[in-house]
């Protein structure tokens, strides 16, 4: 038994395909077959078809030689099929695998994002282990978070770290404009501008500092500990794993969400009866919902 966790849906990844390599270190990759559920739905979510034209354009040959092109396009929720699975869950062709119980993870903030990027969490956690000892009761405490910031701070200051680099390409183009209107105030101001991103930034430090504590906590483990010890330990933080325990635990929304809908099964046994060829089952239905499906 199993029930998919997640945000929203899988990507829709649903063909197989081949690569003959050609002369000219060129190569075709081409369509063979594709994946089906057991319930008997295909989830690739992108149709390709020949003659795009502008906007739906995908790939093509040289237009100037005049060579077919070809589109691309989602498949459209009208579009989905419906089927069921072996004990009557309703699912749609055409979209990924959407999830049974939906969690959305934990979100990193842009200061997270930059330290982890850059490379400063290892090389910070390189010069700790420079003067420490790793001990059983090991953990970041208020000490070393400072002694981070501090660390933060330096790399800054050498310029080995741009806390607004998210935006700096933005500022620089806007410089750039900005220079050859010669609007000298507004340049001013825009470095003004970049003065503040950076304070934004750095309230972080404040604002997650339980998340940045954690990450830091995992470098320095780093140094010390196998990938598997890590990932074990991450997952006792991780949101998305601990609604899932939570979820696991009580026993009737696990059941709710494996469990046949009524209404589903009895429109596929009407469909069946009436020959639509648009809904099928995966098995016939049995006369007690049990525990045991296929997505």
């Amino acid at each position: 038994v199993g029930v998919v966790v997640g945000k929203g849906r899988t990507y829709g990844k649903g063909l197989v395909q081949n690569v003959q390599d050609l002369p000219y270190q060129t190569a075709l990759k081409y369509t063979v077959a594709k994946y089906y559920t057991p319930s008997g739905r295909c989830i690739q979510s992108t149709v390709y078809e020949e003659g795009g034209r502008g906007d739906d354009l995908l790939t093509s040959t040289s237009e100037e030689k005049g060579g077919p092109k070809y589109k691309s396009k989602k498949v459209a929720d009208k579009d989905r099929s419906v089927f069921y699975t072996a004990h009557g869950r309703e699912v749609k062709d055409g979209g990924g695998v959407e999830v049974d119980y939906k969690v959305e993870p934990q979100k990193a903030s842009p200061l997270e994002i930059i330290l982890l990027s850059s490379g400063t969490y290892s090389d910070y956690a390189a010069e700790w282990s420079k003067t420490h000892e790793l001990t059983d009761q090991f953990s970041v405490d208020e000490s070393t978070y400072k002694d981070f910031q501090r660390f933060v701070e330096q790399k800054q200051a050498d310029g080995d770290l741009k806390l607004e680099v998210f935006y700096d390409s933005q500022l620089k183009e806007l410089s750039k404009k900005l220079k050859a209107s010669k609007f000298d105030s507004s340049k001013r101001m825009l470095e003004s501008l970049r003065v503040d991103i950076i304070k934004d930034v750095k309230k972080d430090f404040k604002t997650y500092k339980t998340e940045i504590i954690e990450d830091l906590e995992q470098n320095i483990l780093a140094r010390y500990l196998p990938d598997s010890m890590l990932i074990e330990r991450g997952l006792q933080s991780d949101i998305q794993v601990l609604e899932t325990a939570k979820m696991l635990k009580d026993g009737n929304e696990f059941d709710s969400l494996l469990a046949r809908d009524q209404k589903s099964v009895e429109k596929g046994l009407l469909s069946n009866a009436v020959g639509d060829s648009s809904i099928d089952t995966a098995s016939s239905v049995t006369p007690e919902p049990k525990l045991q499906t296929r997505w």
